[in-house]
């Protein structure tokens, strides 16, 4: 086992793939460099989850991995592992699969106000979620909610902004409380309140 820290890359696309991995605590993403210099969150590995499922083909990663929080992960040699083992692996990715899948549709509807809201909501039930003498709030900076909502920066700052002044949320460095968890689900569906 590894413990590994906040932002610490796992391993990077092109590595070579000799090690599956498990994350038995914390929480971490699965990401793509985009040409234009952009970071894209392909998905999301919760507690439980196996990645690096390259090394059972052994290639190349193709993606990085990168911790979102401080965790822990377990490596396994997929040539030293059960038949067993390799079925709980591929039981786990097809989970992860469907997870993935819905994560798609979380990217390709609606504004970007409703997905910001959603991702908010996600992170609530991951490892990324605390709560402190204010509330509950999750850690994840202006950049990371734009690498998972495909957008910039820029676009999440100033909607976060608006979501801060209307009283949804309250923001302090790296944290994002969720103050208004009803209001939030009404975004991230897309419902707007009649002026």
């Amino acid at each position: 086992m590894k413990r590994i820290a906040r932002k610490e890359v796992v391993y990077l696309a092109g590595d070579r793939a000799d090690t599956l991995y498990r994350l038995e605590e914390g929480l971490v993403r699965i990401v793509e460099l985009l040409p234009d210099g952009r970071t894209l969150t392909l998905r999301h590995v919760l507690p439980g989850d196996f990645f690096g499922e390259e090394a059972l083909e052994g290639k190349r990663y193709r993606y990085a991995a990168e911790a979102l929080t401080d965790g822990v992960v377990r490596g396994y040699d997929p040539k030293a592992m059960s038949h067993e083992e390799l079925h709980q692996v591929a039981r786990n990715l097809a989970r992860q699969m469907r997870r993935v899948q819905a994560y798609e549709t979380h990217l390709q509807t609606g504004e970007l106000r409703a997905r910001i809201a959603r991702y908010l909501l996600f992170l609530a039930d991951t490892p990324a979620s605390f709560r402190d003498a204010q509330g509950l709030y999750v850690t994840a900076s202006h950049e990371e909610i734009a690498d998972a909502t495909a957008s910039t920066r820029e676009s999440v700052s100033k909607i976060l902004s608006d979501l801060r002044q209307e009283g949804l949320i309250a923001t302090a460095y790296r944290k994002v409380y969720l103050l208004d968890l009803s209001a939030l689900e009404r975004e991230a569906q897309g419902v707007l309140e009649a002026a």
